[in-house]
Formats: structure tokens, sequence, C-alpha cells
């Protein structure tokens, strides 16, 4: 068996409206930032060998702060949804229609899942980064449709673990767990 943490960066401000940030390179906002120390903390505990991360901000630079070995990962920018003109195709079928200026979801999940084979090796690993590909590798690992991964909610600092076994089994102990939790942050 082998470790799979997925972690979805902190929170940058712009997703809170609505807005898909895809390339748009924003920080994790201060509020993000303030958690941070803790999620830091959390994750330390679980034993992690290495992180896999996209190559923006938002998920570089914290995954660099772990002091883990990284190896950083090339991962329609800012607009609200309801602001995109010339979409309507895309909103009718997300997966296979790219909105303009974007990409389609099945194309960012090929990039994501090309990337994990590419990165991942039998050792805790954790990758840190966005809601889209994190959705499709997960989606991936539990044979689910890439359309239903779509339905998957992801928070910011929210923690996946997926247990992986030989002949491409995964089992799913958790998945979107608030990062620092509960226990970890004084709450309990």
């Amino acid at each position: 068996m082998s470790l799979l943490l997925l972690l979805r960066h902190g929170p940058t401000g712009a997703g809170r409206a609505g807005a898909p940030l895809g390339r748009l390179d924003l920080p994790v906002d201060p509020a993000g930032q303030a958690r941070w120390p803790q999620v830091r903390a959390e994750l330390l505990t679980l034993g992690l060998e290495r992180v896999l991360c996209s190559d923006l901000a938002r998920a570089r630079e914290h995954a660099l702060d772990l002091g883990l070995p990284c190896r950083i990962l090339p991962a329609w920018d800012g607009l609200p949804w309801a602001g995109i003109t010339g979409a309507e195709a895309f909103f009718q079928d997300p997966v296979a229609t790219a909105p303009p200026g974007g990409e389609a979801f099945a194309a960012c999940a090929a990039r994501a899942l090309a990337a994990l084979r590419e990165g991942l090796e039998d050792r805790p690993t954790l990758v840190l980064a966005h809601g889209g590909p994190l959705r499709a590798i997960l989606a991936d690992h539990l044979g689910l449709p890439l359309d239903r991964a779509l339905d998957l909610a992801w928070e910011p600092f929210g923690l996946t673990r997926l247990e992986r076994y030989p002949g491409g089994r995964a089992v799913l102990r958790y998945h979107n767990r608030p990062l620092p939790s509960a226990a970890a942050s004084g709450i309990l």
C-alpha cells in the first residue's frame, strides 16, 4: 500500500466570487496564510516523503515550505462564470467542451493524470494542487467517470487520503477534510 494525499491550495479570495482561476497566478489570501502554519504542522505529522505540486504560487509556495523533496509540475482566468460570454456549449458539456480562452475539463484531467503518473512513486506523497486536477485524480483512482468528478466538492486546504494498492485499486479513507483539523486548531 502507498499513501497518496491530495490537498487543494489555500483560499485566494477570488474563488469565493465564483470565478475559475485557471492559470491566473494568485497568491493565497491573508486568512489562508494565517492558517498555513497549522496546516503545515498537521501535514508534517502524516509521514509524507515528497510533494508534487503545481507551478502556480498558490500551490508552489506552501509545497516548498514543507521542506520535503518537491517536484513542481506545470499546471481562463478570473472571470466570474456569469461573465463569460460565448460559453453556452461549455455549460452544456464542461467535460468535453472548452470555455472561451480555456480548456475542456477532459484536457485538464489528461494533463493532471499524465503528470501524476510521471511523478508518482511508491512513497507517501502529497499532491498540492487545484480543484480541477485533484477532482480528476480522485475520480481516476476511484473509477468514476470524468463527468462525475465535477460533482466532488473541494474546499481550500481540503485534504483527501487515498491508499493505493497494486493493480490500480485505491481505498478512499476521507475526502475534503478541512485543515487544520478541529483538533489541531483547538476547536475541539
